[in-house]
């Protein structure tokens, strides 16, 4: 079972579903989306994720060693979710 990372992982709209092989297939249904254009919400949705990958990549290009990009990556990892103490 795969740990979800909500802030990683892309939109189910950009997501492909791949097989055993790797190669990437089209989603159930892909054919109709390809018919009707994306509705606002889900590209709003697509904007909002392109927006958090940028400013997460920002984030650790800004850092001077890789020990440094390592704490970075940790702590970006820790604060996914919401925190139980």
């Amino acid at each position: 079972m795969r740990a979800m990372n909500f802030l990683l992982d892309p939109p189910p709209a950009l997501a492909g579903a791949s097989g055993a092989s790797g190669k990437r297939t089209p989603p159930a249904g892909a054919a109709d989306r390809a018919v009707q254009p994306s509705s606002f919400l889900e590209r709003l949705d697509r904007w909002f994720w392109r927006q958090q990958v940028r400013e997460r990549e920002a984030y650790l290009s800004g850092a001077q060693d890789i020990f440094e990009l390592e704490e970075r990556i940790r702590r970006l990892e820790r604060s996914v979710g919401s925190r139980y103490y």
